[in-house]
């Protein structure tokens, strides 16, 4: 029971298209055709609160940076009831901590608990939690309805989609805004999502937002799935396929990404560098 009323799409630009190596496989783990944003984590996206960097993965810097664009969207339903709006997000864990990994192979069991204290950091932990960015992006949004967070790693888009539809319906909240995300960050996720597409596909980060809200017509998202058609977005798929082709789609498709301020207009992009 759903209407699209904006979306926002962050998609990796065409000229990035190369292979990804992994240095801590010393060159044995290269995927051909990806396109990542060439910035630093830290440069995705500017955060309300620089504390939140320690604990977000590149993913979930790239949800809240898709997320924080809704900002004007949302207003309208905030000022009346901030408890109405519900997030949506379907987002693989973040990364392991592989480096401190490789770095025990050779401890010696006496020496474990002292060695894995020092070579692991604490902030890793929460950066692996698929929720986190998911509450941060509520924090930095001001929404308290519904949080809801799916993680498999090719459903979870219509997952989402189907749990805002019938939260839509049933009146639990007035909007719902869907999210997702997905980078090249973890090694292991991004040469298992490889091999799930096509291989003449390009494997792409990407983030996509999309605000639905109440209008009495049932939307079958799943009848209006696609495959990947040229560009893979991993667990992204489905919600940046969704927000491409809607006619409220803003794309913003440049390597760096900044947040506007609240008052900038959600449907333009950014201007071109």
């Amino acid at each position: 029971m759903s209407r699209i009323a904006w979306t926002h799409a962050l998609v990796a630009p065409d000229d990035r298209t190369g292979p990804t190596d992994f240095p801590l496989y010393e060159g044995r783990l290269r995927l051909e055709r990806t396109a990542a944003f060439d910035v630093a984590d830290e440069q995705l996206v500017v955060l309300p609160d620089a504390r939140a960097y320690r604990a977000l993965s590149r993913a979930g810097l790239l949800l809240v940076a898709a997320g924080l664009e809704s900002r004007a969207a949302l207003a309208p339903f905030l000022e009346v009831d901030p408890f109405s709006v519900g997030l949506y997000c379907a987002l693989e864990n973040g990364p392991n901590d592989y480096a401190s990994a490789k770095g025990m192979l050779t401890t010696a069991p006496e020496d474990f608990a002292s060695t894995y204290k020092a070579l692991r950091s604490a902030k890793q932990y929460f950066k692996q939690l698929a929720n986190v960015p998911a509450a941060q992006l509520a924090i930095f949004l001001g929404t308290m309805g519904p949080l809801q967070v799916y993680n498999h790693s090719t459903e979870a888009g219509m997952q989402v989609l189907d749990q805002a539809e019938w939260d839509l319906d049933t009146g639990v909240v007035q909007a719902a805004l869907v999210l997702s995300a997905f980078s090249l960050e973890d090694p292991l996720i991004a040469a298992r999502t490889r091999r799930q597409v096509p291989a003449d596909s390009v494997l792409c980060e990407a983030a996509a937002a999309l605000l639905l809200v109440r209008d009495g017509v049932y939307s079958d998202w799943h009848a209006r799935r696609t495959p990947p058609n040229g560009r893979a977005f991993g667990v992204a798929q489905d919600i940046v396929n969704v927000c491409l082709e809607a006619s409220t789609c803003s794309t913003n498709s440049r390597s760096t990404l900044t947040s506007p301020p609240p008052s900038a207009p959600s449907s333009s992009s950014m201007p071109a560098a």
